[in-house]
């Protein structure tokens, strides 16, 4: 019985003192960047034109001791893989760079585990390509066809996370859901992410 209470104890103690440098790094450390990356599926029209990838990016991070409220400015690439044309040997692909602007509100602001809303405002750069080939002989030479769009556009991106402080950096995953104003049919994705924040 005196066993298990002293394992008590110094478990208490543990979460006191992990609880306590936490704070204390978030007081200290109100601006902090990381590191973000995971996969990305591509969902509405974008998802006729390529299959799910990858994302890798980077970050600025503004979070305020005690308030609720952070911000976050986000550069990332997203890179889908190339999608076959239905019976023919040809293919189509995308991928979309991202600068974001995000605000963050912590649901449960609690020192160590911190669960999230995120949601913001970015410029997208999305690039869809299209290739075809090779093509019947013309002249006795087989050719090929390939052919790239870019467009720059205003987009939107709504989620939410979960956080853990450790000490002076925090992990944290995350799903996103970004919606942009292409051309036509708007060009949508859902990254999930995994990030590092330093």
């Amino acid at each position: 019985m005196k066993s298990s209470w002293s394992a008590l104890v110094v478990i208490a103690g543990l979460m006191v003192t992990v609880g306590t440098q936490a704070v204390h790094a978030q007081i200290s450390n109100p601006i902090g960047v990381g590191v973000v990356g995971g996969t990305s599926s591509p969902t509405g029209g974008l998802s006729d034109l390529a299959n799910s990838g990858w994302h890798a990016g980077a970050f600025i991070e503004l979070n305020l001791p005690v308030v609720p409220v952070g911000f976050r400015l986000e550069g990332a690439w997203h890179q889908f893989h190339d999608k076959p044309f239905a019976g023919t040997n040809g293919t189509t692909g995308a991928r979309i760079a991202a600068i974001t602007l995000n605000a963050t509100y912590a649901v449960l602001p609690l020192p160590i585990v911190k669960p999230y809303v995120i949601g913001g405002v970015g410029e997208y750069s999305v690039r869809a390509t299209s290739f075809v080939g090779p093509l019947p002989p013309s002249g006795g030479v087989a050719s090929s066809e390939f052919e790239t769009t870019t467009e720059t556009k205003f987009g939107i991106n709504v989620g939410a996370g979960v956080r853990v402080q450790i000490a002076s950096f925090a992990v944290f995953v995350e799903a996103r859901w970004h919606d942009i104003n292409t051309s036509g049919s708007n060009a949508q994705m859902i990254p999930v992410s995994v990030g590092l924040r330093f």
